[in-house]
């Protein structure tokens, strides 16, 4: 008797992602962009906002209250995906983002990337409804002030759909598959929560439709590459300090270095 064996084929088990709380998702970006994300220049310090300064300086202390903090700007090496500026690896990123939501049928789109400081300025002024504390408050709870904006390092992406606003990104079904199991599916290609919910000061209120790219290998790696200094994308090699914000003159100028893989 001759017995007939059937070789089947298993599917590869995906590795698991660390679950993170809002303030882990906030502690990966500040870690990414201090260590890991390339073509970044740092901070060279406070921007004008409205053209008065004593009106600034007041713009600025309730910024810095609420916890908005300088970010990083691109440098000159943009690229783009669906007509969108932005990083080279956000825009990769997301053309497969996009293409697995499509798979699972969800349409949203990206519809803001980078930003520039004069661009953020524009938007923040059209927003300030007085002069007023409580008025400047008012618009700090959604619109950051220039020099303060995720979007200007070109790896903070805006999700919406096409014909809808920002704030109803949160009830859409895309929302709920991007979202469930601690956002799985934006994990798995490199996108966190920008300003996720149960952080106590981040700036502007949670944001649901803003994703940021960190890397899936910084992801994976989580928490122990943040309290380390270090990770999986080694921008500092041979011992190099890290850039910090906030140096010198003549650190500010230095261009961070591109993404060298370790291993």
């Amino acid at each position: 008797m001759v017995l007939a064996t059937v070789a089947t084929t298993e599917s590869p088990v995906e590795e698991a992602f660390p679950t993170y709380t809002g303030d882990e998702f906030k502690l990966l970006y500040d870690h990414a962009v201090r260590h890991e994300l390339p073509n970044l220049i740092p901070p060279s310090g406070r921007l004008p906002v409205s053209g008065d300064p004593d009106l600034d300086e007041r713009i600025w202390d309730i910024a810095t209250a609420r916890g908005y903090v300088l970010r990083p700007v691109a440098g000159p090496d943009l690229g783009s995906a669906d007509g969108v500026p932005m990083q080279p690896q956000a825009a990769a990123a997301w053309v497969e983002l996009r293409e697995a939501a499509r798979a699972a049928g969800h349409r949203f789109v990206v519809s803001s990337a980078y930003r520039s400081p004069d661009s953020q300025r524009i938007q923040f002024n059209s927003k300030l409804r007085g002069t007023s504390d409580e008025a400047i408050d008012a618009a700090l709870t959604w619109y950051s002030i220039p020099g303060t904006s995720k979007h200007h390092g070109g790896y903070a992406l805006d999700f919406r759909y096409s014909d809808g606003t920002f704030g109803e990104f949160r009830q859409t079904p895309d929302y709920a598959w991007l979202a469930a199991d601690n956002f799985l599916n934006a994990k798995r290609y490199g996108f966190i929560p920008s300003y996720p919910d149960d952080v106590t000061t981040q700036g502007p209120n949670p944001e649901p439709w803003e994703f940021v790219w960190v890397g899936v290998d910084l992801i994976r790696c989580g928490m122990p590459c943040v309290e380390a200094g270090s990770g999986p994308m080694a921008r500092h090699p041979g011992g190099e300090s890290p850039v910090e914000f906030g140096l010198d003159r003549d650190a500010r100028r230095r261009r961070w270095r591109p993404l060298a893989f370790i291993g």
